[in-house]
């Protein structure tokens, strides 16, 4: 009789700790996004207070300013969004005739891309400087690889990282800064190609080494650095940022056929919350709610 108590007391404790990891588990599963945008929520004033102070000093300017200051502002933006919707027209001509020329070629159409909008989950404190997380993952479409970007400026889109690891409802992305990127880009309007993280020297917040750059490439600080399209999953001519400074002749890292340089980020990282995801996956559609 005791033995067989002491084996229904054995059975009944291995049932509640089954139970208690069912329970963890999909506590876990329902809970975990939330607490993770909750410490997002508490880390996000201390990783934005610069930015916070600029966005304040520029109210504080424009309330500055005259009638007639403020019309001449609102006119040039009226002038500049109609020349990007000009220019938007004249892409749409170009894309159907790109179409078109395709079709009488037979060749391939070009890869469709599909967009997925998501927002920051987690800004990790002990990796913000090479990586985060987004609250969408493989479930919406999201494969490693995929392009991640922002669209502050209109017209403008700057990459702010590429996909790394993937799960159903999350995602993590790692910045052009980290080692693991390897980046084809496009310096300025020249067809000369450099390689981010390809240089001896490590990056930094706000910039990226590029290496592999060919000789003849003239430096000029400002200069657009872009995506080339090169890489599978990332279309080009994603703004990644502008050249900052360049190797000398003489200088340690400058080579004999070769040489590189640093890449000054567009994309301030302090203060990203909504981002866009660029896939090459049509997106799942989400199901109906019944009536």
């Amino acid at each position: 009789m005791a033995e067989n108590k002491k084996r229904k007391i054995t059975w009944l404790w291995v049932g509640l700790t089954a139970a208690a990891v069912c329970v963890a588990v999909v506590t876990y599963r329902w809970w975990a996004p939330e607490a993770s945008r909750r410490a997002a929520g508490f880390f996000r004033p201390y990783l934005t207070l610069a930015g916070t102070g600029q966005a304040a000093l520029s109210d504080r300017t424009l309330l500055l300013h005259d009638r007639i200051t403020l019309a001449r502002e609102v006119e040039t933006l009226r002038r500049h969004t109609a020349d990007l919707e000009s220019r938007s027209g004249l892409a749409l001509t170009l894309l159907d005739e790109n179409r078109r020329l395709r079709l009488h070629l037979g060749l391939e159409p070009p890869r469709p891309w599909h967009y997925v909008h998501t927002e920051v989950l987690l800004l990790d404190p002990y990796a913000w400087q090479s990586s985060f997380t987004i609250a969408h993952g493989s479930s919406r479409g999201i494969a490693p690889g995929d392009a991640v970007i922002e669209c502050r400026t209109p017209g403008i889109r700057n990459l702010v990282g590429i996909i790394g690891k993937v799960e159903p409802d999350r995602a993590q992305v790692l910045m052009p800064g980290n080692p693991a990127v390897r980046l084809s880009v496009r310096l300025g309007n020249s067809d000369l190609v450099g390689f981010l993280n390809s240089s001896e020297r490590s990056a930094t917040m706000q910039e990226v080494p590029v290496g592999l750059i060919p000789r003849e490439y003239v430096f000029k600080k400002g200069q657009a650095v872009v995506t080339t399209g090169l890489e599978r999953n990332i279309p080009a001519g994603l703004k990644v940022g502008e050249m900052d400074s360049m190797d000398s002749e003489g200088e340690f890292f400058a080579g004999d056929t070769r040489k590189s340089g640093f890449v000054k980020l567009s994309s301030s990282y302090s203060s990203l919350r909504f981002l866009v995801v660029i896939t090459g996956k049509e997106p799942p559609r989400p199901p109906r709610k019944g009536r």
